[in-house]
């Protein structure tokens, strides 16, 4: 079995690269599976590419980077990683190691029993170690009380967790069809999953809010969201599969 992690990252290359060589490399490492790290830059700066190319040098070779910038939003970096794959499992998590990585640990011996595990900051026995800004926090809530009850979702607590677990071959014809480029990507691919009738566990998760994450203009982030969310809502004919096309 093999697994590949993607790191969808704008900006956060020391950070992304600091993390994985105190936290990340070591845990990967002890999984006892092949695996390999595929970093999409995602509106980087010419900087931050340059720190990255640099850094590379000196990491692993199961270490890969892709070979284009991909402009856009996080939805978009997350399906281009899962493309270059070519892995039987893939898992998209963020620069900042927010999700404590013992529930990978728990995770991967799983793999096979389902097609898609979440991490989960909401479920029985998660634990938050640090908490979120109060506006994020509203944010958080809103948006959940909203995408369960508009996607039928309403077995699933957190679909927004940055720590994601999916079979490729379950999730590969979605990617044909994503519309999804910016932060709801999450809805899209965990609607199209229930909708198909693939296997969805949540898994609560040690969580801790990275401070350098913020809303620039909070409002219009969470407009954006909202018309992401109906683009998903009226694309639900185009997520069911045909017989010929489930894995």
């Amino acid at each position: 079995m093999k697994l590949s992690i993607v790191f969808p990252i704008k900006n956060q290359t020391r950070k992304l690269v600091d993390n994985l060589v105190k936290t990340g490399l070591p845990a990967f490492d002890g999984l006892g599976v092949t695996y390999d790290v595929i970093v999409v830059p995602n509106g980087c700066d010419k900087e931050e590419l340059d720190y990255l190319a640099e850094a590379r040098k000196s990491l692993p070779a199961q270490l890969k980077v892709s070979e284009h910038l991909v402009p856009g939003g996080k939805g978009k970096a997350v399906r281009h990683g899962f493309l270059l794959s070519d892995a039987d499992y893939v898992m998209f998590m963020d620069a900042d190691f927010a999700t404590d990585l013992e529930a990978m640990k728990r995770i991967v011996p799983k793999l096979s029993s389902a097609d898609c595990f979440i991490g989960s900051r909401n479920a029985k026995g998660a634990k938050i170690a640090q908490k979120q800004t109060l506006l994020r926090q509203i944010m958080h809530g809103g948006s959940r009380f909203l995408i369960r009850h508009m996607f039928g979702l309403k077995d699933i607590q957190d679909t927004q967790c940055g720590f994601k677990f999916f079979r490729r071959a379950a999730i590969l014809p979605l990617l044909e069809r994503q519309i999804t480029m910016g932060a709801a990507f999450d809805v899209e691919y965990l609607y199209y999953l229930k909708l198909n009738g693939y296997s969805i566990v949540e898994v609560p998760v040690i969580w801790t809010d990275d401070p350098d994450s913020s809303f620039a203009h909070p409002a219009k982030t969470a407009w954006k969201f909202y018309k992401e969310l109906l683009a998903i809502k009226k694309n639900k004919k185009n997520y069911l599969l045909k017989e010929d096309e489930r894995c």
